[in-house]
């Protein structure tokens, strides 16, 4: 029978997931071919430049580069591992986690194992979702709209995933609180364009960037830096170090056995993985 503490576990993993999820956005305390080598980042001038005058928002210009990248968002299968590192009052996080994204279909999954402790996995199928523990080897069955936790840093929800246009409201209402400009760079062997905004939040976050494939508008890399406090300065990076396209056809199934949680007479029942 499965143990109540199977059925935690997942939750205490989901919460760990979404905070490390939220530091990459927001954070710090406040497809192309397969590549197989570690991110490399190179930045070339940006094409604005705002003077230590310069009020908070986004040039217009700005503004049109991020959307027109942004209208490849979601137009083809993506498979991406990340690296996370977060440091909070001191102490440094970090984990790895695999993207997988069918978009025709709604379908995503996210792998995550935190150095030194926890995995599992939060899985979309299109119509439900998983959280899975690989310690535990149980799955939670949820129902998608209770989904707790964005598979990505400034997605909200699985609805916004599939929406070109909320993601890029989102990405530019957070950039607007700054001071911001655009540049080139060079994530895990693919050109990205970088849009980041400094003094953001009157100051909360010294810097706050959001890196996207030129090409195919893949998110590359998060990153948020707090100004630094009593000698510390908390951050958090999320970056790509490998990208492809290439899901398998049974990676938005349930790894291990399933615990239905959206009926009251489910609850607690394991089903067939």
């Amino acid at each position: 029978m499965t143990s109540l503490d199977s059925l935690l576990r997942p939750q205490r993993l989901l919460a760990l997931a979404g905070a490390l999820l939220a530091a990459a956005a927001l954070a710090c305390g406040g497809g192309g071919e397969d590549s197989g080598t570690p991110s490399q980042s190179s930045t070339e001038s940006p094409i604005f430049t705002p003077g230590r005058g310069q009020e908070a928002g986004v040039p217009p210009e700005v503004e049109d580069e991020l959307r027109n990248i942004l209208k490849q968002w979601g137009t083809r299968d993506a498979r991406i591992a990340y690296r996370i590192n977060t440091v909070s009052a001191g102490v440094e996080e970090q984990a790895d986690l695999l993207f997988q994204w069918r978009p025709s279909l709604r379908q995503w999954r996210v792998d995550i194992s935190v150095a030194g402790g926890e995995s599992g996995s939060i899985i979309n199928d299109g119509g439900a979702l998983y959280l899975c523990d690989d310690a535990e080897h149980v799955c939670l069955k949820f129902r998608e709209e209770e989904s707790p936790v964005a598979p990505l840093p400034f997605v909200d929800d699985s609805q916004a995933l599939a929406d070109p246009s909320l993601v890029a409201d989102s990405v530019l209402g957070r950039l607007r609180e700054g001071r911001t400009q655009v540049s080139s760079r060079t994530i895990a062997n693919l050109s990205a364009r970088c849009f980041t905004s400094t003094g953001v939040g009157r100051g909360v976050l010294e810097k706050l960037e959001v890196c996207f494939a030129v090409e195919t508008a893949l998110l590359l890399r998060a990153e948020a830096l707090a100004p630094a406090q009593g000698g510390q300065q908390d951050r958090s990076l999320f970056e790509a170090t490998q990208v492809g396209s290439d899901v398998a056809s049974d990676a938005f199934r349930p790894p291990y056995e399933v615990v239905d949680t959206t009926t009251p007479e489910a609850e607690g029942t394991p089903q067939g993985s």
